[in-house]
């Protein structure tokens, strides 16, 4: 790369320019000399030395020692201070509230979870205590706090109230965006759950990550994320992805379709457990189901097959529409091996072009990770970045 003049470094965006490119190599590559960042970034050397002034003087940047080079030559190694800065992921859902806190250097310093309490108006209270307990656990200074993202069933709209959530009652009237905000009391990102969890899967991938794919999730709700060319899908609202509206499974015009959704209410939790019961069978629960399955039951075989027949049926729209890499399923049904088992060999007699059909790697972390790694990634770019040059730092990768 050719060197940079630093005498143009005066420019605010050359500035800022160079000071992305510097975080950029540290945060890729760990403690280094300031040669070594030249030579990477090419950037001069006195332009290095101006840049790493700047940053060790607000705190970002801290000498970590000497490394040696040639005979009696030495130089002060640099890397992150990963104290200086923390990223905060929550997951909202229906039962359950996860929490993970990262350091700036994208180290995941404390992850805990809570049941929630059933009732979508405690959400914010619930919220402040997760982040109370995870700063506790790290020992992290609550200002030092840059960037959450709340991940949440359904979509935040623009009056801040959170729509398409059947499964959070008494949550629809509330503005839940100030609220969270202010309980959070840093920049408050808002991202659908089934999103950040495509993005999560996205995220562990690393460079093996492909950029077209699809993230199924079923549990309580269906959902869809959606990930083409690297970047998630969201639609003109905000609500690309809400899949449990499709006419499969069921009667899209029978009155619970029109509040819950034909494919929902026919392989979401409380549908496959009805499917169950008209069978002949008795258990309460899907997870009661699943182990009559183990145990050789023939009505629960059927009830899970039939559901990964309607999910095959899914599968098939969603690769018609966008073709994808791959698809995947999660939420604590659809990423049960067994399931993604017989929707596999379901898939050879709707379609002839193989479709790779995987479970999640990240289970049911995948969203908290992902709501994570957006606050990583919006912290370096806030931080590190210039709104006058678009873009982004290289991709954040959540260390466990």
């Amino acid at each position: 790369m050719a060197e940079v003049n630093h005498r143009l470094v005066a420019s605010p965006v050359l500035r800022q320019l160079s000071v992305r490119s510097v975080m950029e190599r540290l945060l890729l590559d760990g403690a280094t000399s300031r040669a070594s960042l030249s030579r990477a970034t090419g950037l001069s050397k006195q332009t290095i030395s101006e840049v790493m002034l700047v940053l060790t003087e607000r705190g970002w940047v801290k000498e970590s020692g000497m490394i040696s080079g040639g005979v009696g030559r030495t130089a002060v190694r640099y890397e992150i201070d990963a104290t200086a800065g923390f990223a905060l992921g929550l997951d909202l859902g229906a039962s359950t509230l996860r929490g993970v806190l990262a350091d700036i250097s994208g180290t995941v310093v404390a992850q805990h979870e809570l049941a929630a309490d059933g009732q979508g108006g405690q959400l914010p209270a619930q919220a402040k205590r997760l982040k109370q307990i995870l700063l506790d656990a790290a020992k992290a200074p609550a200002e030092r706090l840059q960037v959450a993202t709340v991940a949440t069933p359904g979509v935040m709209s623009p009056q801040g109230r959170l729509d398409l959530a059947p499964n959070l009652p008494g949550i629809g009237e509330l503005d839940l965006a100030g609220q969270l905000r202010s309980a959070l009391d840093c920049q408050v990102m808002f991202e659908n759950d089934v999103n950040a969890a495509a993005l999560g899967e996205y995220w562990e991938a690393g460079e093996n990550a492909d950029n077209h794919f699809a993230f199924v999730s079923i549990g309580t709700g269906v959902g869809l994320g959606i990930l083409v060319d690297g970047q998630l899908l969201r639609g003109s609202s905000l609500a690309a992805g809400e899949i449990g509206y499709l006419p499969l499974g069921g009667d899209p015009f029978a009155p619970e379709s029109l509040e819950q959704g034909a494919l929902e209410t026919s392989i979401g939790a409380t549908g496959i457990v009805q499917r169950h019961q008209r069978l002949g069978g008795t258990a309460q629960t899907v997870r009661a189901i699943f182990d009559a399955l183990e145990a050789g039951d023939r009505i629960a075989e059927e009830t899970i097959n039939e559901t990964a027949r309607i999910a095959a049926l899914l599968v098939l729209t969603v690769t018609s529409v966008i073709d994808p890499d791959r698809v995947v399923f999660g939420g604590n049904i659809g990423g049960r091996p067994e399931l993604v088992r017989r929707i596999g060999e379901w898939m050879p007699r709707v379609q002839k072009r193989p479709i790779r059909v995987e479970a999640s790697r990240l289970g049911p972390r995948a969203t908290v990770l992902g709501a994570a790694a957006m606050s990583l990634g919006q912290m370096h770019n806030s931080l590190f970045s210039t709104l006058e040059v678009p873009g982004r730092l290289g991709l954040p990768t959540l260390r466990q």
